[in-house]
């Protein structure tokens, strides 16, 4: 990159869009922040990941980008450019891959923009990027960590591992609301606390069959006196339901009743989290809570749960991963994970907390 901007007062980097992709580019703000520590690092985000990055190490300061809100429509993004040209930053990097995210930094006029040669917007980077082939990165964490790399901003990094301790963290204000909401939900005594997340908003190809995620939730409440928190998004409140219709002991439902903020500090109170490829899977294994991932239409060592306390459960078939939204034949990869090997996983890892394993149904 140009020696002007070896070390620019300022650096933009435009957020991914989706929570599992803010999860996993945190790796990448890391590095970012140990080659810049002098810089100034402002992320443009929208708002529902906003959250992702307010709860980091290093809580950086951000500009919200609201499409639905204060910017919705072309005064909104003129608005937007304007707010963005006013700070005056020196570098943009663009973990996203859309062309309107390189748009938006030409626009405001950015003289360095590094972000991925894709999506028709080589022109307005400085630095298009090419896309390196898979076997290049891997997880998809290693994926920003390889743009960063390319264009000459951090040195070679190293293989993305899981991590041993969490990447996110709540404030203490967070966790009181938590146990206060637990306590009115008559939830605050000695017994085991599991948090589900059934849903995946990519699609119906990630999600274990709602029954098997009641089923489940059964036998956990048998072998180890627990109760059940369903979370998810308010789209999903009628899988949730699906779920507690059938099962004999009443789950608390909270599928579209909590902020993303709510969620995690519900979270955090949990012994343990079963979820399926999705953001919430991501946000639990940030948090280092022990976690059991379902997996069928997509591949677990691309997208997989970057902790140690994670163990991913799958049926491999050969038409896994295909990456579809919804399985066009007898969606095998999830049929064939059964309760038995989801609770199994569960009570290995709550006897071994500390080990990553990958149990194959």
């Amino acid at each position: 990159m140009s020696q002007r901007f070896e070390n620019p007062a300022k650096i933009l980097v435009r957020a991914p869009n989706w929570i599992g992709d803010a999860v996993i580019s945190l790796p990448a703000l890391e590095a970012l922040r140990a080659r810049f520590s002098g810089s100034e690092i402002v992320l443009l985000s929208k708002p529902w990941v906003s959250e992702v990055y307010w709860h980091s190490r290093r809580m950086p300061r951000q500009i919200i980008y609201d499409p639905q809100g204060k910017h919705r429509g072309l005064r909104g993004l003129k608005n937007l450019i304007s707010d963005v040209r006013a700070e005056h930053f020196d570098l943009a990097v663009l973990f996203q891959n859309a062309f309107q995210a390189a748009w938006i930094v030409w626009r405001a006029g950015i003289r360095a923009r590094i972000g991925y040669a894709r999506d028709g917007r080589s022109l307005l980077l400085t630095e298009a990027v090419p896309v390196p082939p898979r076997s290049a990165y891997g997880h998809e964490a290693f994926y920003y960590l390889q743009l960063l790399f390319r264009a000459g901003l951090i040195g070679r990094p190293e293989p993305v591992r899981p991590l041993q301790e969490p990447r996110l963290a709540l404030r203490e204000a967070e966790l009181n609301w938590a146990a206060k909401r637990l306590q009115a939900l008559r939830l605050d005594g000695p017994r085991f606390l599991i948090g589900i997340h059934p849903g995946a908003s990519f699609g119906p190809a990630k999600r274990w069959p709602p029954e098997r995620f009641a089923a489940l939730a059964e036998r956990m409440i048998g072998e180890l006196r627990a109760d059940v928190l369903i979370f998810g998004s308010a789209a999903e409140a009628p899988l949730a339901e699906a779920i507690a219709r059938a099962m004999k002991h009443a789950p608390t439902l909270l599928a579209g009743k909590t902020t993303l903020t709510q969620m995690l500090a519900l979270l955090a109170h949990c012994q343990l989290v079963v979820t399926n490829d999705s953001g919430p899977m991501h946000l639990a294994a940030a948090l280092g809570l022990p976690l059991v991932a379902i997996f069928g239409s997509t591949n677990e060592r691309a997208t997989g749960p970057l902790s140690a306390r994670a163990r991913v459960v799958k049926n491999p078939v050969p038409c896994s991963p295909c990456g579809l939204r919804h399985c066009p034949i007898d969606f095998r990869c999830m049929q064939g994970v059964t309760v038995e090997n989801v609770a199994n996983a569960a009570l290995e890892l709550l006897a071994r907390p500390g080990m990553t394993h990958e149990h194959s149904a």
